[in-house]
């Protein structure tokens, strides 16, 4: 700076009128000097220090490129290189992600001529019966090997930022025509590729209604073999079909043929419950009878066998002094005879005498049963 300082006065100052000019001019440019090198240090410190340091948030990996190829792969912790442009940060998010397929387009206007439909351009889908066919999907998948993920996509510079994923880039081609290019344009062709081509060997009626998961099971079937041959390293984790509907000119037919699909459901359903009441009532009723029939059973050769121990006794004594059990049988049966005495009921004795007479009375007139009624009144005229 001394020198510096010479030289100008000795240049452009010999008279020494802008000595103190000079001066300031001098000490402004030490200063320059001074806050350009303390930047200069400050850079040199932050560069090697806190400006090649990552930390990788949750759900995240950090993708290290080192003049644009990839250096290494991190998912978890803190980790220093040195900074760009030497090294670049590539974060990319791993937790699962969702994307909305949609075939629910505006239909063809009334008086529109078009030779035909294409179910992918006009958001129609064809089933296997030749019908046609509107769907809404949610599909939810996860990055699990974000290298190849980063590496075999066209991904956006950058597929996140502010913790936030990065739509895919936009593009107009030659013919004017504007898109999306990156890796969620690619899952959602590819799974309507899937879907175009599954419909295409369901009946409307299973997709409409009966076999939704089946058709559903499918689609994610025929949408995951296909990320897999790509080997993108995405793993798909749910399809969901968030609705299935007829177009709107053909919805009260499809509505009758859904109506008539549920009265046959509910029909089926209530014979199959009186079948099943039937047959529990027949079980029931039949374990009933053959209660009743054992207990008949054991009844009856419970009577047949005391009657026939009564019986054998009673023969052993009739061997043993057969007249004493003849007149213990009379007595016993003359006893139960007269034990319970009617008017219709006559005993004649046997012996001797002759000229016994028995007067019977022909077409006695029959004997009415009174009423409880009839009788209490009897009764009280009685008394």
């Amino acid at each position: 700076m001394e020198e510096v300082k010479s030289v100008i006065q000795n240049e452009f100052d010999r008279s020494g009128r802008y000595e103190s000019g000079l001066k300031s001019l001098v000490k402004s440019l030490q200063w320059a000097f001074r806050i350009l090198l303390a930047i200069i240090i400050g850079m040199v410190i932050y560069f090697i220090s806190w400006g090649g340091y990552f930390s990788v948030e949750p759900q995240q990996a950090v993708i290290v490129l080192r003049f644009g190829k990839i250096l290494d792969t991190f998912e978890t912790g803190g980790h220093w290189y040195l900074p760009y442009p030497i090294n670049t940060f590539i974060r990319v998010q791993t937790n699962q992600q969702f994307i909305n397929v949609d075939f629910t387009g505006t239909e063809v206007k009334a008086g529109e001529i078009r030779d035909s439909l294409e179910p992918g351009r006009d958001h129609y889908l064809l089933t296997g019966d030749a019908n046609i066919v509107h769907t809404s999907w949610t599909v939810g998948y996860k990055i699990s090997d974000p290298e190849r993920y980063y590496s075999a996509l066209l991904t956006p510079a950058n597929p996140v930022v502010n913790n936030q994923v990065v739509d895919d880039d936009t593009f107009t081609d030659a013919d004017g025509f504007e898109g999306t290019r990156g890796p969620q344009t690619l899952l959602r062709n590819l799974f309507r590729q899937a879907v175009i081509k599954v419909t295409g060997g369901f009946p409307a009626e299973q997709i409409l209604s009966s076999g939704q998961s089946r058709y559903s099971e499918a689609v994610q079937r025929e949408f995951a073999a296909s990320v897999r041959a790509i080997n993108c390293g995405i793993d798909i984790e749910s399809v969901v079909l968030d609705r299935a509907f007829p177009p709107s000119k053909t919805s009260n037919a499809f509505a009758e043929v859904t109506a008539a699909g549920t009265m046959q459901s509910t029909l089926r359903n209530q014979a199959e419950t009186y079948r099943v009441e039937t047959e529990n009532d027949t079980q029931a009723r039949c374990a009933e009878i053959k209660a009743a029939a054992e207990t008949y059973r054991k009844e009856t050769v419970s009577t047949i066998k005391a009657e026939s121990s009564y019986f054998s006794s009673i023969l052993a004594e009739y061997h043993n002094n057969p007249r004493t059990v003849l007149m213990a049988l009379y007595t016993s049966t003359l006893a139960d005879a007269m034990r319970k005495p009617s008017e219709e009921r006559f005993v004649i004795g046997t012996g001797a005498k002759a000229g016994r007479k028995v007067w019977l009375q022909l077409n006695p007139e029959p004997k009415v049963k009174l009423n409880e009624a009839a009788k209490k009144e009897q009764d009280a005229k009685e008394k």
